[in-house]
């Protein structure tokens, strides 16, 4: 879909755990998975294995991963959306790097203003979206609903490699969890469809190596099905996309209907109510015709997307430009002219899924209707029929007593009759309640490149002028949460973080709201180490008393090094550049240096390589040194060390010597990319996204290697075993740019 973004604020990706323990996740509903299990495909048909029945899910997309969009991926949105608007299935729309579908290269994204935000694409941020993919995965196995991990991109085939190592990784963590649906293409534009088949093959084979769960591929034209099978593997379907005012069920349901016909089951994994470029006015007429189709033939869909329109995005679910970050906020929502007809749809379908799983069973004097209560309702009465006795099946959720149950937790427990009829009690969680930027938090001392507490650099918020270095942060200025329950919070470590309520004055760092308000509640820094911090508040309507801990973490500022203390190659009797031996650290710390030439220990000296002010000087033989510069921890400041290889003269030479154990060649390109070879393999860094093309060519200028490489991570190792000894030239292409390093084996 044609999208474009909003001016973003950077997240805390750092701050967010990566990869924690979804799997350990358990439903506390019941809802489609349950019914189906995971997702297969026989002939054209998309079917349950648990059952082999033909599955009919319905849902909700999440908007792009960008600063619109992330709000809504959290817990309780997915857990309201699954009580008010009754989805089966929700789409984790995880942005890559651009949002155009006409302006991405192979080497990123032509116009920068059409690059997600670094701090929300998946390339510059892997490590956090693991992390909120974990949630959302946690989520749906609460909820019993399907997730779709789409890689939302417009052409991926250019970016495969960060494909194939993000669905490896995520198949092998989720691969027994039967929730979990792969889209591993979005919407391919005027891509091939054997350029999109090569890459689907290559992506479905790493999943297949974990899991059958259901993979979905992306079709060309903006996933219109203008093509689509053959695909490899099993349990394969197709994507297609339409938007009711742009697209008519008329004109595009016959291509659904000859892909099933023909064996290939679709998925529409994205549809509006309203034009392709998601704004203009909600077409009702079109939509019911949409609806009706997929109804009729079974078509399983996400509508398109869980957010705010902004006054614009028209297809967003909800009126306004508030982020509705919170049960509060979407109890309080309006629901937009889309978002009505979208609900109307979802609910109007709703499958009572407690029903299907005591089918059967649910017959018999004491059986009794799906029964649903609050974890806060204390008992349940008037459910149980008199003169049967029941077993619960969760004693944990509800135990039973006469006939009152007695409310224990939130979950789902299936109580028994002594007549062996079963029925079902769901006990919904009571959403909890909400304080702005009240979560843990890790922050260093004065260092303006931490986040969340950078800002401050070390400021006193309380006084006018920063000159008493305190180290302060602004939680907020409401003294009451998003619930509208007024709170208290203190410091369990007052000595370590405080919390106080005091004039915010400094005029460099606090805002004109905060010096208005009169007081704001702040953290106050004052020594190294964790601190816990309580919040609570009274419970209110339809939430939950608070009673919330976060741990804030304060830590020694991290020392630095320059970048010009950096693997070098000099020549025998010469001297390094100026500043390539810094004498003190950036933060102004002494530095010591010490040196190995034999691969074990680190001496105060040695004979090839010396110190002269801030310069190397070497003497004249062909040597390879390890030169390690540290620095001590002080009062405020972590220890650092840091340990570069300066080769002198011939490498090859000095490696024959037995100097060192590893040779290493390095050389930086213009590009930002650095390259060093060791006797093992060529370590490949970069600062750019884009992947790279590896060649190397052996002595008589014979290609003996060829390799395309993803290196947005940071740094790619490729193992060079199987090569002889001998002499090699590494070519390496990035884009428009390329150079050559020759290496001996």
């Amino acid at each position: 879909m044609k999208l474009h973004k909003l001016i973003p604020c950077l997240l805390a990706f750092a701050a967010l755990p990566a990869f924690a323990a979804a799997v350990d996740a358990v439903p506390k509903k019941i809802g489609p998975v349950s019914h189906y299990g995971a997702l297969h495909t026989s002939g054209g048909k998309i079917i349950g294995e648990k059952n082999n029945q033909e599955a009919m899910i319905r849902g909700m997309s999440l908007f792009w991963s960008d600063a619109t969009g992330l709000p809504y991926y959290k817990k309780d949105v997915i857990s309201w959306a699954v009580d008010n608007l009754k989805i089966d299935v929700f789409r984790f729309a995880m942005g890559i790097l651009c949002y155009s579908s006409t302006n991405q290269r192979s080497n990123g994204c032509v116009d920068k203003a059409d690059s997600l935000f670094s701090g929300y694409s998946y390339v510059s941020s892997p490590g956090g979206y693991l992390g909120i993919l974990d949630k959302m995965v946690e989520a749906a196995i609460e909820n019993d609903i399907y997730i779709i991990v789409d890689w939302h991109s417009h052409r991926a085939e250019h970016e495969q490699a960060l494909a194939k190592e993000f669905f490896a990784t995520v198949s092998k963590k989720y691969a027994n969890v039967p929730n979990i649906i792969y889209e591993i293409y979005n919407e391919p534009v005027n891509t091939s469809w054997g350029t999109i088949t090569s890459y689907a093959n290559t992506i479905t084979g790493e999943i297949r190596k974990n899991t059958q769960n259901l993979v979905l591929v992306g079709t060309p034209s903006w996933s219109q099905l203008t093509s689509y099978g053959g695909v490899n593997g099993t349990n394969v379907g197709y994507v297609f996309h339409f938007y009711a005012g742009s697209h008519s069920s008329g004109q595009y349901g016959s291509r659904i209907t000859a892909a099933k016909n023909s064996g290939s089951p679709v998925f529409i994994t994205e549809w509006g109510t309203v034009n392709a470029d998601g704004k203009g006015s909600a077409n009702q007429s079109a939509t019911d015709s949409w609806t009706q189709f997929m109804e009729q033939n079974k078509i399983s869909n996400c509508n398109w997307s869980l957010r705010q329109t902004n006054g614009e995005e028209t297809s967003g679910m909800f009126e306004g430009s508030t982020e509705l970050s919170s049960q509060g906020l979407l109890e309080k929502a309006s629901y937009s002219s889309s978002g009505s007809i979208v609900k109307k749809y979802l609910t109007s379908h709703a499958q009572s899924w407690p029903d299907s799983l005591t089918k059967g069973k649910n017959t018999g004097s004491c059986a009794f209707k799906p029964a649903y209560a609050k974890e806060t309702d204390g008992q349940v009465t008037g459910v149980l029929k008199s003169g049967c006795t029941y077993t619960s099946s969760d004693e944990k959720v509800v135990s039973v007593s006469g006939t009152t149950l007695t409310i224990n937790g939130s979950g789902y427990s299936i109580l028994t009759g002594n007549d062996g009829s079963q029925s079902v009690v769901t006990i919904q969680s009571v959403a909890g309640q909400t304080i702005p930027n009240f979560a843990d938090m890790f922050c260093r001392y004065n260092d303006a490149a931490t986040h969340p507490c950078s800002i401050n650099r070390g400021a006193d918020y309380s006084k006018t002028n920063s000159s008493n270095k305190t180290f302060d942060w602004v939680l907020g200025i409401q003294k009451k949460t998003l619930e509208g329950s007024t709170y208290t919070i203190k410091s369990l470590n007052p000595d370590i973080v405080d919390v106080k309520t005091i004039a915010c004055k400094n005029t460099t760092y606090c805002s004109t709201d905060q010096r208005d308000a009169g007081s704001v509640i702040m953290y106050q820094f004052k020594t190294f180490g964790d601190a816990k911090i309580v919040a609570s508040a009274p419970a209110v309507t339809g939430y939950r008393a608070m009673n919330d801990t976060i741990t804030v973490t304060y830590r020694k500022g991290e020392n630095k090094i320059s970048n010009k203390f950096t693997d070098q190659m000099l020549a025998t009797g010469s001297t390094s550049a100026e500043g390539t031996v810094p004498a003190q650290t950036l933060l102004k710390t002494p530095l010591t240096y010490t040196f190995n030439t034999d691969g074990v220990n680190f001496v105060e000296s040695t004979t090839y390589l010396a110190i002269s002010g801030t310069q190397f000087v070497t003497n004249h033989q062909d040597a390879i040194i390890l030169v390690k510069a540290s620095s001590p921890e002080t009062d405020v400041l972590e220890a650092i060390s840091k340990t570069i290889k300066v080769i002198v003269g011939d490498s090859s030479k000095a490696f024959n010597k037995k100097e060192m154990s590893i040779p290493t060649v390095k050389k930086e390109l213009a590009s930002g990319i650095s390259l060093q070879f060791t006797k093992d393999g060529l370590m490949i860094s970069s600062r750019s996204n884009a992947p790279v093309d590896v060649s190397i060519f052996d002595a008589k200028g014979k290609e003996v290697f060829s390799k395309k490489v993803n290196v947005a991570l940071g740094t790619r190792w490729i193992p060079l075993g199987s090569l002889n000894a001998g002499s090699y030239i590494a070519t390496v292409t990035q884009g428009s740019k390329q150079a050559t390093l020759k290496f001996n084996k």
